[in-house]
């Protein structure tokens, strides 16, 4: 099993944080899919292009969490495609497995809190070879749940529309063919 390494996962940290259509500097808007949307920026090697999908769901309700969401990324320039991470709004526990299930498909993800870097509130699918996997069942599912426990112990349950993930995801595949 391929995993990604503490020094990888800090690079990547590094690059999603800037991917996020709050954070970053000038993407643009490919278009709104249905529950996805899809984003590109910047040029040549630093290329990135990315769909957000945001949860239809979120348990406990009376959780206290920032911002919610799962995107899949390309970075042509890096050799990057189909990279998911999700972003749950809490630092997650030290001791938490989160996990995507998308039918009876069942994905386990790392923390930033494993991996030691400060992205505490994102999880990445813990191996990388399966990332093509996981997102071929996206666009065939209709609904991914993902589970994660914070750091005070609460599990959450995000529970996330997949209608329109295999129009967004045509959109990034167009956007980033190239580099």
């Amino acid at each position: 099993m391929k995993r990604f390494t503490p020094y990888a996962t800090a690079a990547m940290c590094g690059i999603l944080l800037c991917a996020l259509p709050v954070k970053a500097a000038d993407p643009q808007l490919l278009g709104t899919f249905s529950d996805w949307r899809a984003y590109t920026e910047g040029a040549g090697k630093f290329k990135l292009c990315y769909i957000v999908g945001e949860p239809r769901r979120k348990l406990p309700r009376a959780a206290r969490r920032g911002d919610v969401f799962v995107t899949i990324s390309h970075r042509p320039g890096s050799g990057v495609r189909d990279e998911v991470s999700v972003r749950v709004g809490y630092p997650f526990s030290a001791e938490s497995n989160p996990f995507a299930r998308i039918g009876s498909d069942t994905f386990a993800f790392f923390t930033g809190v494993r991996a030691k870097t400060n992205a505490k509130e994102w999880a990445w699918l813990d191996n990388e070879a399966r990332q093509g996997a996981m997102v071929q069942a996206m666009r065939r599912g209709n609904e991914l749940v993902f589970k994660g426990t914070s750091e005070r112990g609460t599990l959450t349950t995000d529970s996330y529309s997949l209608k329109g993930v295999t129009a967004a995801m045509k959109a990034i595949d167009k956007a980033c063919s190239n580099g």
